[in-house]
């Protein structure tokens, strides 16, 4: 913990319009995928009235930046969308699109800044585009022109297209909701160059960025807790909390789609996946031809999503929750305080803008209730003990979420809670 001489001293870094504490929603790409008639995002500033009803003052959210500009930085006009998996995908949180929307996505940003100046809400632009977004693309020669970027061009391409973006807000007076600017969501679980030549190539995008507008934050973004693949040039120290990721991987997909025992012909031999399985589900072959559509590392999961029965999945986490809830209680301690002291000896703020347990199937219910939302009251209090300037109460708590409308409660409280705090001083 921060001891009185030290506490609270990264403060003095932001710019004084930014509040003391972001209370932040993670909107991710849905405020664009998922914005036609009816879907959670059609109605912007709904979504900011919301957003403030229960208690946060800023959200993350996808900037689309090759969406919004071609490669030589021509606004782009209107960009179609589509769904992630083609007919299935209603049990995927963030990627459960409809498809079909059709938007021009700068325009859709200008609109998005407006109604955010309008209700008091900062915002924080990043990318996945070289992680998960792409694949929302209609277009697949759009899609390869993203992707034929050569990887050594793409930090610089990024953060040249972020210039464009904040330029244009400048011009338009919206500059002061920007929060931060992140170049690219977690660079080292993306299609981007990684290694001490990636670390260089992210740290000369931001220095681009930080030169051309210096009265705007510019971040990293990681999920690695590996200091060293930190830019030394960051402005603020942003690294996600996956609690529950070992938990994942060894036990709910171990036992399960990522078992050296699965058979994709029959699934229902191993008895964990059997036990949550849903009696009628889609084969493996037929849902695999969509599925080319996304990266190789998400398809067995999403499969395994597809076809649950939730209530089944719920019961079977809860019951392996008690052999691990200890380890995920003192793995997520390690990790707040760990970020934290880096962030300390670097004088930056402190932010969690992602993480929670991993990546629940959209219809679970076991982090929205308790025992489960008890490891999110635990990530509130080490923000709070922690000093963070930014803190995100579960990664699912946009207007596409079940804590969206189900929680309005307990995240006003949260929210309440972490910005009337002041750290912990010892």
């Amino acid at each position: 913990m921060a001891s009185e001489s030290d506490a609270y001293q990264w403060a003095a870094t932001l710019p004084e319009h930014l509040p003391r504490k972001l209370s932040i929603s993670c909107w991710i790409w849905s405020w664009i995928t998922s914005a036609t008639e009816g879907e959670p995002y059609d109605d912007l500033e709904r979504c900011m009235i919301a957003l403030k009803e229960r208690g946060f003052n800023a959200i993350r959210i996808e900037a689309g930046l090759n969406w919004a500009f071609d490669l030589d930085g021509r606004p782009r006009g209107d960009v179609e969308f589509g769904p992630w998996i083609a007919g299935h995908g209603w049990n995927f949180s963030t990627t459960n699109s409809r498809g079909g929307g059709r938007h021009d996505v700068l325009e859709r940003l200008l609109y998005l800044f407006q109604y955010a100046r309008r209700h008091g809400i900062y915002v924080i632009l990043t990318s996945w585009e070289y992680q998960d977004s792409s694949w929302f693309l209609a277009d697949p020669d759009l899609r390869a022109q993203v992707y034929d970027i050569a990887p050594e061009r793409r930090f610089m391409q990024l953060a040249e297209h972020h210039d464009r973006l904040l330029s244009i807000l400048k011009s338009w007076g919206l500059e002061d909701q920007v929060a931060f600017v992140e170049v690219h969501n977690e660079p080292e679980h993306s299609e981007l160059p990684s290694g001490d030549e990636g670390t260089r190539l992210h740290r000369d995008a931001i220095a681009f960025l930080r030169d051309k507008h210096s009265d705007i934050l510019v971040s990293g973004d990681f999920s690695s807790h590996n200091e060293a693949i930190v830019p030394d040039n960051v402005q603020v120290y942003d690294q996600h909390v996956y609690g529950g990721g070992e938990w994942y991987f060894s036990t709910l997909y171990g036992e399960t789609v990522r078992h050296p025992d699965f058979d994709p012909a029959n699934p229902r031999a191993l008895a964990a996946l059997d036990r949550v399985l849903r009696e009628d589900i889609v084969s493996w072959d037929e849902f695999m031809v969509p599925a080319q559509n996304i990266r190789k590392a998400w398809r067995d999961v999403m499969w395994m999503y597809e076809n649950l029965d939730n209530d089944r999945w719920d019961a079977w986490v809860t019951e392996r929750f008690a052999e691990w809830e200890d380890r995920i209680r003192a793995g997520t301690r390690e990790m707040f305080a760990a970020d934290a002291d880096a962030a300390r000896r670097r004088g930056l703020p402190l932010v969690h803008d992602e993480g929670g347990f991993f990546y629940p199937p959209r219809l679970s219910r076991f982090e929205v209730e308790y025992p489960g939302l008890s490891i999110l009251d635990l990530f509130t209090d080490l923000a709070i003990e922690h000093d963070y300037w930014g803190f995100m109460p579960g990664t699912y708590c946009g207007p596409d979420h079940i804590s969206w409308t189900e929680k309005q409660e307990w995240l006003r409280a949260v929210n309440g809670r972490f910005q009337s705090s002041e750290g912990s001083v010892s």
